[in-house]
């Protein structure tokens, strides 16, 4: 088993970084590109035992396998309009935000009423997911539950907070400089 752990750690050494560019060429985020070299490599020490040298080289094989990971990964995040909210190319041209002490306050309460509307465990699957960045199945392990049932909570409770945010007659917004929620309407992106 240490000899295993040891082979792996060479081909991790190897290989993670071309894992990585293929990865980044593909999603073009360097969080989520991390992201897909940890699964691919995770994944591969699931499945060892499935590489069959008779079919190919070693590197072939992890470079096959990161490309598909990297566009299935690129799919889940454009299903999840990750690219609307982040233009790579342009984020390092943008100013830093810069957030006032009332500005935090106010998010903080929002999101705190938005969240409030949702039951306890879509909250929490909702928490765990965006706040504390655990996969879905992570927290289908955290809490014992199937995946699909997780994946199946985490979409309704976005559909939840996407229709509380742009439905006029269940969450009442106001901000503290007296704007109403037309004009934050009128400045929401969807979520």
């Amino acid at each position: 088993m240490n000899g295993e752990q040891d082979a792996l750690t060479v081909l991790f050494d190897r290989y993670h970084g071309l894992v990585y560019s293929i990865a980044f060429r593909i999603v073009r985020d360097s969080g989520e590109a991390e992201e897909v070299v940890q699964t691919v490599f995770l994944d591969f020490f699931r499945a060892q035992a499935k590489f069959d040298p008779n079919k190919g080289i070693l590197k072939m094989w992890l470079l096959q396998y990161a490309y598909h990971r990297a566009v299935n990964r690129k799919r889940h995040l454009a299903a999840n309009r990750f690219y609307k909210w982040v233009d790579p190319e342009s984020v390092a041209a943008e100013p830093a935000l810069s957030w006032s002490q009332n500005d935090v306050a106010e998010l903080t309460r929002l999101m705190e009423q938005l969240l409030s509307n949702l039951s306890p465990r879509r909250r929490e699957i909702l928490e765990l997911t965006y706040f504390e960045g655990l996969t879905a199945e992570e927290v289908a392990i955290r809490l014992r539950q199937s995946i699909n049932v997780v994946r199946h909570e985490l979409y309704r409770g976005l559909a939840s907070l996407r229709e509380a945010i742009t439905s006029d007659t269940k969450l009442p917004l106001k901000r503290a400089h007296g704007e109403g929620k037309e004009s934050l309407k009128a400045n929401a992106q969807p979520i």
